[in-house]
């Protein structure tokens, strides 16, 4: 089975393009980022870069709406594909062909005065009524 689940955010907006058979693609890199304390109690992070490519209808909706530092979610297959470089060497690449893909919204740059702030949620009154239940009324 080859399949990968992964969740980070877009490095760039959307690359398009058309393949040699015309069928549309976008492309982009996800950037998912661990982050760990050393032995000496210091924040550190590792931040992996990950080549991922969508093709026709889902490349279409995400290179109009999904921007860059968005937080993608997506599932797919790993591929690989050979390339010669310019010195003559055969190179591989690993990317993820994406099936489905969720948005699930910009990264937070809001600024310490908006989080300070936020819209006040309108209250709600409900009455509350006690329910008799007999052991027997119960189905299990």
């Amino acid at each position: 089975m080859n399949n990968i689940n992964l969740i980070g955010y877009l490095g760039k907006d959307f690359e398009v393009g058309n393949t040699s058979g015309g069928k549309l693609y976008a492309k982009n890199s996800l950037a998912i980022t661990k982050r760990w304390k050393n032995e000496k109690g210091n924040d550190e992070s590792s931040t992996t870069w990950i080549p991922i490519v969508l093709f026709g209808k889902s490349a279409e909706s995400a290179s109009m709406y999904i921007k860059k530092g968005s937080q993608f979610a997506c599932s797919g297959e790993l591929s690989s594909s050979q390339y010669t470089d310019e010195q003559g060497n055969v190179k591989t690449t690993l990317s993820v062909i994406v099936s489905k893909f969720y948005w699930l919204g910009k990264k937070d740059r809001e600024t310490p005065q908006e989080i300070q702030n936020p819209p006040k949620e309108p209250s709600v009154e409900y009455e509350h009524q006690a329910v008799n239940v007999e052991s027997e009324e119960i189905p299990f």
